[in-house]
């Protein structure tokens, strides 16, 4: 998608990476989460060990729920740093993408690990833009975000769905509870749900809406919010 596709539209999925090594990245996860476990009294053998990662999670929820909820905030707050997912936000290709399709210079970052966990549906993000408030912080400096699934991703395996229509302001306003835009703000907007195989990188404008979508098993995704320089 050229640039002036996605400043009409306000997202764009290109291909980046090697889907093998995509996947490959998702074991920093699953090492994270181990490192986690082994740190807790709770016996390790506990934690699921030999569990598919897209299921680990979910069957610890089956049996502690608050352990399920720990690792699930762990892998959100510092699976980043794990050497793969690292190379990835840090590809120059990635970053060289983001700054053609924002026809801006790119500078600081922030990077996280996302989850979408089938036991969890109310840590769903409803619909939302990744700047709610256009207020001069370090947040609102913000202006293109790559979401980067570890997996397969499509409407079915909880990717995201998105109002497509580059906006000029944020949609929610001052009053909105936890910055959620209101479903009537979007009536106007179609709505996309892009289909994101392993090694696509879904690239999103500051303003634009999107939401995730329902799962049946863990989908993990490494976001990384790029700022003006």
């Amino acid at each position: 998608m050229s640039a002036a596709r996605f400043a009409e539209e306000g997202y764009a999925a290109a291909p980046i990476f090697d889907p093998a090594l995509v996947r490959a990245a998702a074991g920093d996860i699953a090492e994270h989460i181990d490192r986690v476990a082994r740190a807790l009294y709770l016996p390790f053998e506990a934690s699921c060990p030999d569990a598919p990662l897209v299921e680990r999670i979910d069957q610890v929820y089956a049996k502690e729920r608050s352990v399920a909820n720990l690792l699930r905030v762990a892998v959100c707050t510092d699976a980043h740093r794990g050497e793969r997912l690292q190379a990835l936000a840090n590809d120059s290709r990635l970053i060289a993408t983001a700054e053609d399709l924002s026809a801006r210079s790119l500078a600081g970052r922030i990077i996280r690990v996302r989850a979408n966990i089938a036991c969890f549906p109310e840590h769903r993000h409803a619909w939302h833009s990744d700047v709610a408030r256009d207020d001069g912080t370090g947040c609102s400096k913000v202006v293109v975000t790559a979401w980067i699934p570890l997996s397969d991703v499509g409407p079915a395996s909880g990717g995201l769905e998105v109002a497509a229509g580059r906006q000029p302001a944020p949609l929610a306003s001052a009053g909105d509870e936890g910055y959620e835009i209101p479903e009537w703000r979007l009536a106007s907007l179609p709505r996309v749900r892009p289909a994101c195989p392993a090694g696509t990188a879904l690239f999103l404008d500051r303003f634009t809406p999107h939401r995730t979508l329902p799962t049946k098993a863990t989908r993990f995704a490494l976001v990384v919010w790029m700022k003006a320089a």
